[in-house]
């Protein structure tokens, strides 16, 4: 099968786009001034900025770097980009928009599921609000910038309430999602023929690894996550002691008190972080299913 065998197999209902129609629908609405593709070292991603990159002409891949990750994923989009001689944009939380995760984490506590919407805000959002910045110089303010990721409809979306679809606008920022009705069949058959690189740590971890906020960690998780990079182990088995001295009663992998940080998260808009909820899910139905 090669790649434009992958493109038969999308839908021919008229409600579903094809992943250029989608491109064309935003980039005619909004007229960008620059136009990104999320790389964060997951399969998704890495179908998304493959065919992003191969199919819209400007095109540049961006990865947040929250600070708190397994280095290796971060190499390995590095790496996959110099191999290419794509132009990544490197956004990091700490360095360029001066967030800490461990400073968070002192402060209020490892975040759980309530304290999500936070480490999104201050270690992704505040990223692509600076990449935002950076495209947006020398143009008027009312200019857009568009951004793809990679993600693809499914029923736990739906149960997410994620009904923004193909494109969706926030502010300056234009969210789209090329590959929104591909299925993972489809996402998985472009990945084997498109030749791109594997993040190693993906196929290790089973997630990309780019982000380890913890926020939808669950008992045994860290362990996965120290056989992977001990590294990785090591500074959450320190982090945990200091929060710990600083009067917070769980760790990592536990759950502050009922109410603690933001229960009210779902208002916003969380594009980059899709995938973890969607585990998150699983995991949940797993656990009824298994208690039932």
């Amino acid at each position: 099968m090669d790649l434009s065998d992958i493109f038969s197999l999308t839908s021919s209902k008229s409600s579903i786009l094809s992943p250029m129609e989608i491109v064309r629908r935003a980039i005619e609405q909004y007229k960008p001034v620059a136009i990104y593709v999320g790389f964060s070292g997951g399969n998704d991603s890495r179908a998304v900025a493959h065919w992003m990159m191969n199919n819209v002409p400007g095109c540049e891949p961006f990865h947040a770097n929250t600070g708190i990750g397994i280095e290796r994923t971060r190499q390995s989009v590095r790496d996959t980009c110099k191999i290419y001689g794509w132009n990544l944009h490197e956004i990091r939380a700490l360095e360029d928009c001066g967030q800490s995760y461990d400073d968070l984490c002192a402060e209020f506590g490892f975040p759980g599921p309530d304290g999500h919407q936070m480490m999104y805000a201050r270690l992704k959002e505040r990223c692509v609000r600076e990449l935002v910045r950076r495209a947006k110089k020398g143009h008027p303010r009312s200019a857009k910038v568009l951004i793809a990721s990679g993600i693809r409809h499914d029923e736990s979306l739906i149960r997410m309430g994620y009904a923004g679809r193909e494109i969706n606008k926030v502010g300056a920022q234009v969210w789209i999602n090329p590959l929104y009705w591909w299925t993972k069949q489809q996402r998985d058959a472009y990945n084997a023929t498109s030749g791109m690189p594997e993040n190693p740590v993906t196929k290790e971890l089973g997630m990309s690894g780019e982000c380890g906020c913890g926020a939808f960690a669950h008992p045994g998780e860290l362990a996965r996550w120290r056989a992977v990079d001990p590294s990785f182990g090591e500074r959450i088995d320190k982090l945990q002691q200091r929060v710990l001295q600083c009067g917070f009663t769980w760790g990592w992998e536990g759950r502050p008190p009922a109410g603690g940080h933001n229960p009210n998260q779902t208002d916003m808009f969380r594009p980059m972080c899709v995938g973890c909820e969607k585990s998150a899910i699983v995991q949940a139905e797993i656990a009824e299913e298994s208690n039932a």
